[in-house]
This record gives C-alpha cells, sequence and structure tokens, in this order.
C-alpha cells in the first residue's frame, strides 16, 4: 500500500508472505490450477495498482513482496493481513468496497487449496467419522486433560512407551498455501481432525491412510488449537478453533457443516491463539490481541488492545459473560511527537484456559502491559469464576512489563513515565492444574523468565518457585508443559550464553512437581545440527543447582533515561507472531536452519515424553530417567504425500503432536521467528 514510510511497509510486507518460496513449493503440481488473472484487466487489478504497486512492483526498493508472489497466497490470508494483520495500517485508507475488490483479485491460486481434495476422498466405510462411544476420545483439545495435563495413557493412544524407539512414517499428508503448522490436531476414534491455518482450511482425515472425510472452509485465517465437544442438548458434536479476527468456529464433526460462529472479540485488535476449552456446556475463548505490532511507527496511538475470557453457550454459540484483564484504555500523555497514547492495555491471553470443575475455576495466564500505565493483572496468572467471570485472584509475577514494538528501537511509543521495565516476560505457555501424590493441587504457571511458578488453587498464593532457564522475550516456555503424576517437563527456548546457572540454556527439564527441585535435564548438542555427534544424555544436576528461587512480582530495574531515538520506529525485534516474525526483507541476514531450542508443548504418552526443535528434531525421552529413546529429523522434502501436493518439513513449534489409533501425529513447519516453514503431517506407527 502507498505510506509515508517504505521502511515500515517493508517490515510489515515481509510478514504478510512470511516464506514466499515455501508457498510457492507447496503447492499441487498434479492438480488443476484456477484460471491466472495475471496481466488480465479487472477493477482489482486496477485498484491495486493504484494502492500498492508504488511498494509491491517497485523492483524490490522497498523489500516489500512482489505482486507476483502475493498472488500466490489464499485468499483467506489476504483477507486477515489487510483487514485485521500486519497491512492493516497500510490498507486503512482504502475504501472498503476497493478493499473487497482487492482481496477478491489478488489471490490467482486459491484453487489449489482444495483442487487436491476430491482425488484424495476416502471412499466406502473410510468415509464415516464414527464418534460412538467405542470410538476412543484420544487427543480432544489442547490440554489433554481439562486440567492441561498433557498426558495420554497407553489406552487412549494406542501406543506404549516400548513402542516408541521402534516408530517410523507411516504416511505424510501435504497442505498447499501452507508454511506454518500451529494448530494442534484432535484424535478420536479412526479420524484425525486438523487445520491448514494459513489457507483456513479444516480436515478430516483417516487415520490410517489420510484420505479425507470432509472438509471445512473458513473465510479468515485459522490460528488456535482444535477442541472436540460431545454432543449435548439434541446437538452435534462439535470441533471448536478460533480464527484470525476473533472468532469462534463450531463445526459439526460428523459432516464438516458449520453449527455456529460467534465474534467474541472486544475489539477489532483481538485474534484467538489459544484453544477454546469446554466444560459444563461452555466454551471459554481466550483473547488475544495483535496491536504490539502497529506500534514501531510514531503516528501509531498506542494502545487500546486487551485480553479477556469469553464464555459461550455450547449449545448456540451465545456470549454468556466476559472476564476482560482491566479496564477500557483512555487517553493519557502524548508522545514526543504528540502523538496522542492510550491505556492501560495488553495483558492479553495467549493461551489456553486451565478447567478446574471442583472449584469452578478458569485459570489463565496474560502476556505485558502494551502502553502506560502498568496494571496488576499483566504477567500474571489469574483465576475467574466459571460461572459468572468474576476474577477470583490475582498472582502478578513481573510489575511494569511494559512493552510493544516500538521498544526495539526506543521509538517514542515506548516512552512510558515511572517506573516501569520492558522484558516481554508475559505466561505465553499454558497453565496446568496438578494433583500431587498426596492430594494436594496446585496451579503451575511457566513463563517467558524462564521462571516456573506453584500456586496455591484456591488463593493464588506462592508455594514454590523455580528459575530454570535464562528467559529474554523469545525464550523460556513459550507453549505448554507436561505432568505425569509427578514430574513436569517444561522445555526452554532459551538462548545459547554465558553465565548464570549451569541449567540454563536450551533444553528439556524434569522438575519435580512437589518440591519444585529439577531431577535431569537434557541439553541438545550438534547432532541437531547434523553432525557426526553421539545422542547427548540426560544429566542430573548436583542438589545446589536444583531450585533457584525467585520472589514476585519481580520488580522493575532503576528507571533509565530514554536515549536519542529517530522520530519514526525501526523495524522491531522478534516477538510471538509480530511485525518481524517473518524472514526479513531486503538486506536481511541470511536465516541460520540449525535450531535448536525447545519451544513445543511437550506431550506424554504412556510415561514417554514426546518432544522436539526449532530445528525440526522430534525427540522421545523416557519420563523417568531423560533417556532418549528416538528421535528423527522432521525438516527435510517429502516428495511420496498421500495427496500428491508436495511437501516439505521444518521447525517443530506451537503445538505439534496428538496421538490415537496406535499412531503418533506430528506437524512439521513454523514459518515464525526465523524458524523453517514446512507444511506437513506424518503419521508414526511402529514397525510391526
Amino acid at each position: 500500500m502507498q505510506f509515508n514510510s517504505k521502511m515500515v511497509a517493508a517490515a510489515l510486507g515481509a510478514v504478510l508472505v512470511g516464506s514466499i518460496a515455501a508457498y510457492a513449493e507447496a503447492q499441487a503440481p498434479a492438480a488443476p490450477k484456477a484460471a491466472s488473472k495475471a496481466g488480465a484487466s479487472s477493477e482489482g487489478e486496477s485498484i491495486f495498482k493504484a494502492w500498492c504497486a508504488s511498494c509491491h512492483d517497485d523492483g524490490g526498493a522497498s523489500g516489500a513482496p512482489d505482486t507476483a508472489a502475493l498472488r500466490g497466497l489464499s485468499k483467506a490470508n489476504i483477507r486477515y493481513t489487510l483487514e485485521f494483520g500486519y497491512m492493516k495500517q497500510q490498507a486503512r485508507a482504502v475504501p472498503a468496497a476497493d478493499l473487497q475488490k482487492i482481496i477478491d483479485w489478488l489471490p490467482n491460486e486459491t484453487g489449489n487449496a482444495s483442487a487436491w481434495v476430491e482425488a484424495a476422498r476416502c471412499t466406502g466405510a473410510k468415509r464415516t467419522v464414527d464418534l460412538s462411544a467405542r470410538a476412543i476420545r484420544a487427543s480432544t483439545s489442547f490440554g489433554i486433560t481439562p486440567n492441561n495435563n498433557r498426558a495420554l495413557t497407553r489406552a487412549q493412544s494406542g501406543l506404549a512407551k516400548s513402542d516408541m524407539a521402534r516408530l517410523e512414517p507411516a504416511w505424510v499428508i501435504a497442505f498447499p498455501q501452507t508454511v506454518t503448522m500451529r494448530s494442534q490436531p484432535v484424535v478420536v476414534g479412526t479420524t484425525v481432525f486438523i487445520a491448514a491455518t494459513d489457507p483456513g482450511q479444516l480436515y478430516a482425515l483417516d487415520t490410517r491412510t489420510g484420505c479425507v472425510k470432509w472438509t471445512y472452509a473458513s473465510d479468515m485465517t485459522l490460528r488456535s488449537s482444535l477442541t472436540f465437544a460431545e454432543a449435548a442438548r439434541g446437538k452435534p458434536a462439535m470441533i471448536l478453533m478460533g480464527d484470525a479476527a476473533g472468532r469462534i468456529h463450531a463445526v459439526n464433526a460428523s459432516t464438516g457443516a458449520k453449527a455456529w460462529v460467534t465474534d467474541v472479540k472486544l475489539t477489532d485488535l483481538n485474534r484467538i491463539t489459544g484453544a477454546p476449552m469446554v466444560a459444563e456446556g461452555k466454551v471459554f475463548a481466550p483473547l488475544s490481541a495483535i496491536e504490539v505490532n502497529y506500534a514501531s511507527p510514531d503516528f501509531y496511538e498506542c494502545c487500546k488492545g486487551q485480553g479477556a475470557v469469553v464464555a459461550l453457550d455450547l449449545a448456540t454459540g451465545r456470549k454468556l459473560w466476559t472476564g476482560r484483564t482491566m479496564p477500557d484504555a483512555t487517553p493519557q500523555q502524548k508522545s514526543r511527537t504528540g502523538t496522542q497514547q492510550y491505556g492501560p492495555s495488553g495483558a492479553i491471553i495467549w493461551s489456553s484456559p486451565v478447567i478446574d470443575t471442583k472449584r469452578h475455576l478458569i485459570y489463565v495466564g496474560t502476556g505485558e502491559n502494551t502502553s502506560w500505565p502498568p496494571t496488576d493483572t499483566s504477567d500474571s496468572i489469574i483465576a475467574y469464576d466459571m460461572n459468572t467471570g468474576e476474577r477470583k485472584w490475582v498472582f502478578q509475577a513481573t510489575k511494569s512489563d511494559i512493552w510493544n514494538y516500538a521498544c526495539g528501537s526506543r521509538a517514542a511509543n515506548c516512552d512510558f513515565p515511572g517506573e516501569y521495565q520492558s522484558p516481554d516476560f508475559d505466561f505465553g505457555a499454558t497453565s496446568m492444574l496438578v494433583k500431587l501424590a498426596d492430594g494436594k493441587e496446585l496451579v503451575i504457571g511457566p513463563q517467558k523468565s524462564g521462571a516456573l511458578w506453584a500456586l496455591n488453587p484456591d488463593t493464588g498464593a506462592l508455594v514454590w518457585s523455580n528459575k530454570i532457564g535464562r528467559g529474554s522475550a523469545g525464550g523460556g516456555m513459550r507453549w505448554g508443559l507436561a505432568y505425569d503424576g509427578t514430574r513436569i517437563f517444561a522445555p526452554l527456548n532459551d538462548g545459547q550464553g554465558t553465565g548464570g546457572s549451569p541449567n540454563w540454556g536450551p533444553g528439556m527439564h524434569a522438575v519435580n512437581a512437589a518440591t519444585g527441585e529439577i531431577e535431569w535435564t537434557y541439553k541438545p548438542n550438534g547432532r541437531d545440527c547434523g553432525e557426526n555427534a553421539p545422542v547427548a544424555a540426560a544429566t542430573r544436576p548436583p542438589p545446589e543447582q536444583r531450585m533457584l528461587h525467585i520472589d514476585a512480582p519481580m520488580m522493575p530495574p532503576p528507571r533509565v533515561a530514554p536515549a536519542a531515538a529517530p522520530a519514526r520506529g525501526g523495524a522491531p525485534a522478534a516477538g510471538r507472531g509480530g511485525a518481524a516474525a517473518g524472514r526479513g526483507g531486503a538486506g536481511a541476514a541470511p536465516v541460520s536452519r540449525c535450531r535448536i531450542g525447545m519451544s513445543p508443548a511437550p506431550m506424554l504418552i504412556d510415561g514417554a515424553v514426546v518432544t522436539g526443535t526449532n530445528g525440526g528434531m522430534l525427540r522421545i525421552f523416557d519420563n523417568v530417567t531423560g533417556q532418549v529413546l528416538f528421535e528423527y529429523q522432521t525438516n527435510k522434502a517429502w516428495p511420496n504425500t498421500v495427496n500428491g501436493v508436495v511437501g516439505r518439513g521444518g521447525a517443530l513449534d506451537s503445538a505439534p503432536y496428538a496421538a490415537g489409533d496406535g499412531t503418533l501425529f506430528v506437524e512439521s513447519g513454523y514459518d515464525r521467528f526465523s524458524e523453517p516453514p514446512g507444511n506437513v503431517l506424518i503419521a508414526f506407527r511402529p514397525k510391526r
């Protein structure tokens, strides 16, 4: 779009495509393509040229992707990016009718998102989605259990710990117009439900062969992991998911027909990142927001986006209550460039709620504040009443954490009065409710600071804490944990570094849930980067290194006067889903494909800990000893997919695992944070 600053347009435009080459690679070569309108005369094309060509057809001078690259994206992706996403600020001046014509004209490959489906349809009995009582409910939500313990039994999964060493790929399916596999699948009986979020497609596949039982298409990119809800009150069983426009979709699990779609956002800044959870006939939807990405340029009036939990009636999608993290934003001070600023804002909810039916509470973790003033609900665990949305208690781990993308360049939207800090230490990972051997229960909160917090579920009082990682804006614990009844399994996305505890850095810790002490730890080695190195061994830290208690709330350091900064904010630093989440524009440094951070949420299968790295290495541990039972590099080409779409593996991130019907399902590819893109679902089964 035409804009005053090509630099800002380039930074945001780079994210619009993530990886253009990967999109082009992920098309279905054997399928008939929709007729290309490149070069054809149309009103949409004329409008695009008038508003957008100055950046997208400037020979690369702006760093923005060219028009040909944009035309390989799906319509759902383009709609999201222009109406709600990273290019919303550039598109804000385009009349709504003209913007719709651009969205209709720009994608010339929309047929490829579904053209392969008919040839891959299941036949006969395989086409039936069996949801009867005999169909085992395996992976039915992000947390696997309502308490988010992420643990499957042998009976649920059809897999034993002893099977792990014998796993091998049974079949692979690839999804076109997809570079990021961000949505954890659901497995019920012989059906695996999976979302290709980039093009907004939901599929029901046969667990044995990968053939297609049904499809559902959204007009917006999908975003969250999936949740299965049983039939109730005369309504069918449903698959629930959130999209990038802040809506919850409920889809008939038997047929793929839309049951209902409800808009739950407070403002156009909200979207759904954590999975909706279901209990007692209600759907609990967490609200995140995109606004931190908008704050770099000094003209932006930062910030108004806020987090909340919204409860819906499962049968109808009707809103029941909204539990907010703060009051509405109001005008605050003006920035040094004269732009009005707003607050409070932030404390958004990235993660999935934890359900506590005994206390009728749900627990959520929140992010940092994004503008002044700070609140006591940022970087916190909050307990809400399941029936009313009333806030019952708040535990704040880090005080006065105010951060947005202007802070990466010290631009005007990062100037705040008073005491504050900007470490971006949110609770991005989903919390858990765990039961100890003595029957006591704890809420476990994993933070990007590298701190693990154990709280009293009745009051929110701190029971124990352990700083197990170095932490950073993109490090610490990012997506979730797992619990086997004794140990908490906490992956760390820390970077390499010196200083601090020897435990810090990328790896996996097994933490005793009763005491908080580390029982064993594993650190990846050069093997993950293709070196001829032995399999690394888990170690047991000496007693003095097993526990590093910290107090809450962590306080801000003494305020330092802001250094001189340019009048307009530059490209932001990388953060979750932010404007630097793609792989850079013109002049960007080459991206290393060797990543050993352990970011995705782990999953337990009969005591085996399923994990992975940002470089695509699937690794499975024995929960008691930390012994590596299995590893497999998914970051590679997969030419022989069951649906004929070109497949490419990449990073393992977010929540890429599910299991059921004797199969471990692994999604590979995550085109964010300079990680390798990919578009495949790999079905692993034991060798016979």
